[in-house]
């Protein structure tokens, strides 16, 4: 195939790009600045078409035609998420393209409300204005927050206490909320709907119900029956963390690409791994040699309190001030649970192990650029 990656000169989109391109695939790459690209990816590309802004009709139309598939690198920029991608998906509809993977590599955000999490409205935008008046059907893949932003590595994302994160880079300290040992329920075959109910389990073994249920969750009878002790409750799943390695992302989504049937679009759930935030430190305690800090901040309803309060004294033009308390809130409330993944779709990914992604960092201990996570060698980047 001939793939079109757009935003290729990104950190995941250079990634994207490579993958195709050790898949066999012709790649063309659009972008604003073509000198980004390392040397080596640079001389295997078909082409580079250069645009000046997201809105440079001339080149979107360029970039997009005779190609077989495009896939959209645009991150972290509301205009780019929603302008920008509807732009390139009318470029792309001009051009016949039918495979569309639309930039996503995050959480479940199709149980948030717009006005929710301010940083996913464009997205549910997005998809939804596509159904309405598109004939292209786009891939939508979940993959929990990518590792490199959870680590806040240098130009991949700031995640870190002072954006409201969760991991200190130089002190090595995780800051958090909650114990890390909260547990979620399992209904096992007793569970009447696919609705998750978000319960607080007590010392007495009484239960809370937390009335905030997902959408599409129209059967309140489950309510009255837990509240009445009708169904037992096992609890079994612990909150966790879900992340991928960009490394990973770019793989898996080309694997999805090379599917059957991809023209028909839709969502997948896709990670590297999953943890607490305990549970990772450990780790990194143990394959780093490194003692890891825990800061314990509040309970989750202290998290939520804080979030709220802070989300409605903020600007949301500025979200970058208070996101950073939603994006914990909602990983650690369930919100956007990313639930099974479809490894099964997809048997050659074989996905990193968080043991594997610190063992290839520790071996260029001191260095002020690493090997990271099976990234090529012309794609360095620098690793806390």
């Amino acid at each position: 195939m001939l793939i079109l990656v757009v935003g290729a000169t990104g950190n995941l989109g250079q990634l994207l790009a490579q993958a195709a391109l050790d898949r066999g695939h012709r790649v063309r790459a659009l972008g604003r600045s073509p000198d980004k690209l390392s040397a080596s990816l640079a001389t295997q590309l078909e082409s580079f078409v250069r645009s000046e802004n997201y809105y440079d009709i001339p080149a979107l139309d360029r970039a997009c035609h005779s190609v077989d598939a495009i896939i959209v690198a645009y991150q972290g920029i509301p205009t780019l998420q929603l302008e920008g991608q509807l732009l390139l998906l009318r470029s792309a509809e001009r051009a016949g393209v039918k495979r569309f993977v639309s930039t996503s590599w995050n959480y479940d955000w199709r149980n948030t409300s717009l006005g929710q999490q301010d940083s996913y409205d464009a997205y549910i935008s997005f998809r939804r204005h596509v159904e309405l008046s598109s004939s292209i059907k786009p891939i939508y893949i979940f993959t929990g927050v990518l590792a490199e932003v959870l680590f806040s590595v240098d130009g991949h994302g700031d995640f870190s206490p002072r954006n409201h994160g969760v991991w200190d880079p130089v002190a090595k300290s995780i800051a958090m909320y909650g114990t890390g040992e909260e547990t979620w329920p399992d209904f096992g075959t007793y569970n009447p709907n696919p609705c998750k109910l978000n319960l607080l389990k007590y010392s007495n073994r009484e239960y809370k119900l937390n009335l905030r249920l997902k959408n599409d969750c129209q059967d309140s009878t489950i309510l009255i029956r837990l509240a009445l002790g009708l169904y037992p409750i096992v609890y079994a799943e612990v909150w966790t963390w879900h992340w991928t390695t960009e490394s990973d992302a770019a793989e898996l989504t080309l694997e999805i690409l090379g599917t059957e049937g991809v023209e028909e679009g839709g969502f997948w759930t896709v990670y590297s791994g999953e943890h607490t935030l305990p549970q990772i430190a450990t780790i990194y305690e143990q394959v780093r040699g490194t003692k890891v800090t825990i800061d314990r901040l509040g309970s989750v309803e202290d998290l939520r309190r804080t979030a709220l309060e802070a989300r409605a004294a903020g600007n949301p033009q500025n979200y970058w001030e208070y996101i950073g308390y939603l994006y914990q809130l909602y990983t650690l409330d369930r919100t956007w649970t990313l639930g099974n993944a479809d490894y099964e779709k997809i048997p050659n990914f074989k996905p990193t192990t968080l043991e594997d992604s610190l063992v290839v960092t520790r071996k260029y201990n001191g260095l002020t650029s690493v090997e990271f996570f099976h990234v090529q060698e012309s794609l360095l980047t620098r690793i806390p």
